[in-house]
């Protein structure tokens, strides 16, 4: 089974390559889309680039637009969503054009970091003047890696924890597993009811890495295992992580038929119609079901852990991207003023409730209340997505590896320390501790 590789933008050859693939059709794109032209004699629009429709849609619909424009009543403001694909590739070649956006959204880490080593974007530093609000996990995915500048005011948090129907539950006299051995016992009685105990969208490598994250984060040592393994005291071979992969094995008896063919849309389908009783996930699931429709009574809860595990529960999460200054922006005075807007807490409010994320700053009441639940969890005991802040800035990915490993095991093609030792091997075309000190 051919596993679904992402596509991570993350060297500047790469997109001085697509300026030149694409600089004859993007320079009829932008000038389509306009960017940087003032709105009237008057008045200053400046044009925001996103990957997001559902992003466009808040800003539309929620009231951002207009609660900026008056508040800032010299400044008009258009969002644009360009397509999700691609977005890198068209961001490369506008932000390279006379026509640039003034302000784009970027996702964090490294490909945000590959855009602040080309000079698209510009260090945020000294242009936002309050950055104490935000959480250090979203300011972390906001900096440069080879500057440690900010390059992005951060959107918000995505945190991953385990879905759960609550009614196949409910029905069958379990409640939420209060250790990993718990957990696989509910499993077990799961499936004798003739329902999968778990989805995972196995033929996605990236999917794959995050359910993993999710299951094996406590099991591997949570934050203490990140700083052994950014100071270069433990790699992804140590004991500890080989045991956390191990996980994913453990519950293979206990996966729907056919996992490795499992889309993400498909993993969606198979829980919200109660084909599935718990799915492995992002926060992001909460606003799908809405949008779904789905009549399902779900609950969430982070991996419960075993006494001996090196780490209690925890709630993985990772920076969900931000908004940064295009270097080539007509109007930087404009957009400096955007930005410090974009980084107080009446943007987070509005943005947070309208997108159905996790806030990336303090002074946020989440409406949702299973939304709410997620935060406080996470706010209690954060862990780092150590895939996603740190294994995405070369090729082959970390994440890519880890689920091209991890679905390898379960076609019984390597066994955990195997998988460990590939991805090891794999990162270490690229991937060097001191770069993250």
């Amino acid at each position: 089974m051919a596993i679904q590789r992402s596509t991570p933008w993350t060297t500047p050859r790469n997109r001085h390559i697509a300026r030149l693939a694409l600089a004859m059709s993007a320079a009829m794109f932008i000038g389509a889309c306009g960017g940087g032209s003032g709105a009237s004699a008057d008045k200053v629009r400046l044009t925001m680039w996103t990957w997001s429709n559902e992003a466009t849609t808040a800003f539309k619909k929620a009231g951002i637009i207009d609660a900026f424009e008056k508040a800032n009543p010299g400044i008009d403001l258009e969002v644009v969503a360009q397509l999700d694909k691609n977005y890198e590739t068209l961001l490369t070649t506008g932000l390279a054009g006379s026509q640039s956006p003034d302000i784009v959204a970027l996702r964090s880490y490294g490909v945000l970091s590959s855009f602040a080593d080309s000079g698209d974007i510009v260090p945020l530093d000294d242009v936002v003047k309050d950055w104490s609000g935000f959480s250090k996990p979203a300011l972390a995915g906001a900096k440069g890696k080879t500057s440690g500048k900010y390059f992005a005011v951060p959107q918000g948090i995505q945190t991953a924890q385990v879905y759960y129907n609550k009614k196949i539950f409910a029905d069958l006299g379990l409640g939420v597993p209060a250790s990993w051995d718990e957990f696989l016992k509910a499993a077990q009685k799961i499936k004798e009811s003739g329902v999968a105990p778990v989805v995972i969208p196995g033929a996605v490598a990236a999917q794959i890495s995050l359910a993993a994250e999710i299951l094996g984060n406590a099991r591997r040592g949570a934050g203490d295992f990140e700083q052994a393994f950014l100071e270069g005291g433990k790699n992804l071979t140590d004991p500890d992580n080989v045991a956390a992969i191990g996980l994913l094995e453990q519950i293979q008896p206990y996966l729907v038929d056919n996992v490795t063919s499992v889309t993400l849309d498909e993993a969606v389908t198979l829980f919200a119609t109660g084909r599935a009783a718990m799915f492995p996930s992002g926060a992001w699931q909460v606003t799908t079901f809405a949008n779904l429709g789905a009549e399902i009574d779900y609950g969430t809860f982070d991996v419960p852990v075993n006494p001996d595990w090196p780490s209690k529960a925890v709630t993985v999460s990772y920076a969900d991207g931000g908004w940064a200054l295009a270097k080539r922006s007509a109007h930087p005075a404009e957009a400096g003023v955007l930005l410090n807007w974009l980084a107080g807490a009446e943007f987070a409010n509005l943005y947070a409730n309208a997108m159905g994320t996790i806030p990336a700053r303090d002074g946020v009441t989440l409406k949702n209340p299973r939304l709410a639940e997620m935060y406080q969890r996470y706010q209690s005991a954060p862990s780092t997505y150590l895939g996603a802040a740190y294994l995405r800035y070369g090729s082959p990915s970390g994440t890519d590896l880890l689920g091209e490993q991890v679905q390898k095991m379960w076609l019984g093609e390597t066994d955990p320390a195997g998988a460990a030792k590939s991805v090891q091997t794999g990162i270490e075309a690229w991937f060097r501790p001191a770069d993250f000190q």
